[in-house]
C-alpha cells in the first residue's frame, strides 16, 4: 500500500549538520578503501587482457577474433582514457546518492542484449556474498539514517559503471562486451576482498549495523530502476 505524502516526510530523518559532517568523513575512508582496490584490480585487467581475450574468443571465428582482439588492444594502449578515471567517475554519482540518501539506481541499464549477462553475474555475486552483503548494506543505513535498498557496493552496480566506463574508448558494443568476461573474472572474482575490506573500516570508523525498524525508506527519494 502506497504511503501517503505527509506520511512520508514525517518518516524521513533529516540529517543534522555534525551528522552529516561525520557521514561524508566516513564515505571519503570508505571510498578511499574501494578505489585502492580497484586500481589495483583494474591494473591486473589490464595486464592479463592480452591473453584473456584470446581465452573467451576460442570459440569465434577466427578473422572476426583476430579483429576484437586487435580494437580491444589498440583502444586500451594508444586511448588517453583511463578506465580507471571513468570507472571511478561513475561511482562517484553513486558515492553522492548515498550521501543525499537517494534510494535508486544511479546508473542506467545497459543495452538490453548485455541484461540477462550482467544480471546472472550480479546475482551470482549477491548470492556468494549475501551475508556480507546484508552486513555491509545495514551499516550503510545506520550512516545515512535512512532504509536503503541501493547503495555504491552494489554487485550490479560494479558490473554497470563498468560497461558505462567503456563508452570513452573506441569500440564497438561486440568488442566492448567481450570486456565483460574479463572484469568479471579479474576485479569481481576479488569482490570479496573489497567487501571486507569496506565492511572493516566501517567497524573501525565505529559505523554500527542498524536493526530492523530502526530507519524507515525515504518513499520521497527513492524510484524505480532507470532504464
Amino acid at each position: 500500500m502506497a504511503v501517503p505524502a505527509e506520511q512520508a516526510k514525517a518518516n524521513v530523518v533529516t540529517l543534522p549538520i555534525v551528522s552529516r559532517g561525520r557521514s561524508l568523513e566516513v564515505v571519503k575512508r570508505v571510498k578511499t578503501v574501494v578505489d585502492g582496490k580497484i586500481i589495483h584490480l583494474l591494473d591486473g585487467l589490464a595486464v592479463n587482457v592480452s591473453d584473456a581475450l584470446f581465452e573467451e574468443m576460442l570459440t569465434v571465428e577466427e578473422q572476426d577474433a583476430l579483429a576484437w582482439h586487435f580494437n580491444i588492444m589498440r583502444s586500451l594502449k594508444t586511448s588517453n582514457v583511463s578506465l580507471f578515471h571513468e570507472f571511478s567517475t561513475y561511482m562517484n554519482m553513486s558515492w553522492v546518492h548515498l550521501m543525499n540518501r537517494k534510494d535508486r539506481q544511479t546508473m542506467p541499464n545497459a543495452i538490453e542484449e548485455m541484461g540477462p549477462l550482467l544480471k546472472s553475474y550480479g546475482d551470482k555475486n549477491l548470492n556468494h556474498y549475501k551475508v556480507l552483503m546484508e552486513e555491509v548494506r545495514l551499516r550503510f543505513c545506520s550512516l545515512v539514517k535512512q532504509e536503503l535498498v541501493y547503495h555504491p557496493l552494489l554487485p550490479a552496480n560494479f558490473y554497470l559503471c563498468f560497461w558505462h566506463a567503456t563508452e570513452k574508448f573506441d569500440l564497438t558494443q561486440k568488442e566492448r562486451s567481450l570486456l565483460m568476461p574479463l572484469f568479471n573474472r579479474f576485479v569481481m572474482g576479488r569482490f570479496g576482498q573489497i567487501l571486507g575490506a569496506v565492511n572493516q573500516t566501517l567497524i573501525e570508523l565505529n559505523v554500527h549495523a542498524s536493526k530492523p525498524g530502526d530507519y524507515t525508506r525515504n518513499v520521497e527519494l527513492s524510484g524505480p530502476d532507470i532504464a
